[in-house]
């Protein structure tokens, strides 16, 4: 059965609110996060607001983020090349460290571990792609993760991501990626599948 056709456009500042919340129910129950905010009654909130400061201020400024005309799902890319946030928007984010507290050591041992194994040759990066936990399994996250993955494919670009699911590795398979390596985040982290993209040739 074909996965039925969704409207997907890049995202806006407009759009970070409503995709943040979405994005919090969608990484709540993620290993990585539950391990880092262990903390059940807070980890909702708190992710809402790093979700909003991350896409407002270092995702869509890259101008390689997706989402679709619902609000739902959402697809981070880290394009190839320099990208340094100015001086305003690093000023904006710095209450992350307050909000984070202990946290920040957690997410900084895994933060450490993924910049030691990622690929120095030129790639498209997957940051984070989620769909809201009422919308899932409608197609959208492949959906969001097309444009890029055509690009990709048409300019004979690399892909990677890491994925702390070990059950969404079969999913990035069929897009195309292959596991490279799982390691584990140091502190007693959850696993790190790391997954590279070879681009496909034009049919």
């Amino acid at each position: 059965m074909n996965e039925p056709a969704h409207a997907i456009r890049k995202m806006t500042v407009d759009d970070c609110p409503a995709v943040s919340r979405a994005m919090a129910r969608a990484f709540f129950d993620d290993p990585l996060q539950t391990w880092a905010l262990p903390d059940s009654t807070t980890r909702l909130s708190i992710l809402e607001q790093v979700f909003e400061l991350l896409s407002r201020y270092s995702s869509v400024p890259r101008d390689a983020s997706y989402t679709d005309e619902t609000l739902a799902c959402a697809a981070f890319w880290v394009p190839p090349g320099p990208f340094e946030l100015d001086r305003a928007a690093a000023e904006a984010m710095a209450p992350m460290l307050d909000l984070l507290g202990d946290a920040n050591a957690r997410f900084r041992a895994a933060e450490d571990v993924m910049r030691a194994h990622r690929p120095a040759e030129p790639h498209f990066y997957l940051q984070g792609l989620g769909t809201d936990p009422q919308r899932q399994r409608e197609g959208l996250a492949s959906a969001a993760m097309q444009p890029v993955l055509t690009r990709c494919d048409a300019d004979g670009i690399p892909a990677y991501l890491e994925s702390t699911k070990q059950r969404n590795v079969g999913f990035y398979e069929r897009h195309g990626f292959t596991v490279t390596k799982c390691v584990d985040i140091p502190l007693d982290g959850p696993a790190l599948w790391m997954m590279w993209r070879v681009p496909r040739q034009p049919r």
